[in-house]
């Protein structure tokens, strides 16, 4: 078999099983991953590639390799579902940063975290000042949750006993000018009502619109791909 053929081959079955295993390890997000899921993660997908660009490593060892540490990932998330005392030795334990804006030193030592990297991620908040810190909880993926202090807290609509009403989220049912019929299937409504609704906006052909959002008071919002072209 010529050489550029096997690496097609072998690419193509490291791509499908490197999908297939995140998709079982069910981590869609970076922000989801601990230290340990990331190491993972980088081994799994250096092992794929040198599957897929290695002619010399043998398929079946690749692909052993591979599900190997992925069934032992996906073993190891769920125990650490089931045992609180496997979770702690494991994935570790979120460590208070910052107890009533006093810092908490030998937490930030344990935990290798250094005071220009608290700033950091507190100014990333909106946070400047370290006395209107509450309590500053260093998670396990390495992000930092904030709780401000009552007093330094942006007014809430409860704060002044007003009245809210139910928003609920914005629902997309033109992309780039296609219609998504399912979205409007689920709301009960149909394409006729769409482009009566366009229509009343002028909007006269599909491919003028880039998205067509309605909202829960059933409020059509139109983005034309026009809208800028003459401020370019």
């Amino acid at each position: 078999m010529p050489e550029i053929v096997a690496v097609i081959i072998r690419a193509v079955v490291a791509f499908f099983l490197l999908l297939i295993m995140t998709r079982l390890m069910g981590k869609t997000q970076l922000s989801q991953l601990n230290f340990f899921d990331y190491a993972v993660g980088i081994t799994i997908g250096s092992t794929a590639s040198t599957l897929a660009t290695n002619t010399e490593t043998p398929v079946v060892a690749g692909v052993t390799s591979i599900l190997v540490w992925a069934g032992l990932a996906i073993a190891i998330d769920r125990l650490t579902l089931k045992s609180l005392y496997a979770s702690k030795i494991i994935e570790g334990e979120p460590s208070v940063i910052i107890k009533n804006g006093k810092l908490m030193e030998k937490a930030m030592a344990r935990a290798n975290y250094d005071l220009e990297e608290l700033m950091t991620q507190l100014r990333n908040r909106g946070v400047f000042d370290l006395s209107q810190v509450e309590e500053a909880v260093l998670e396990t993926n390495g992000q930092l949750s904030v709780l401000v202090k009552s007093q330094y807290r942006p007014v809430t609509p409860e704060d002044l006993n007003l009245d809210t009403k139910y928003e609920g989220i914005p629902q997309i049912l033109v992309v780039d000018g296609n219609i998504a019929r399912h979205r409007l299937s689920e709301l009960k409504l149909d394409e006729g009502w769409l482009w009566e609704q366009l229509r009343n906006l002028g909007v006269n052909d599909l491919s003028e619109v880039m998205v067509a959002q309605l909202d829960t008071s059933g409020r059509l919002y139109v983005d034309k791909k026009s809208d800028w072209e003459g401020w370019n």
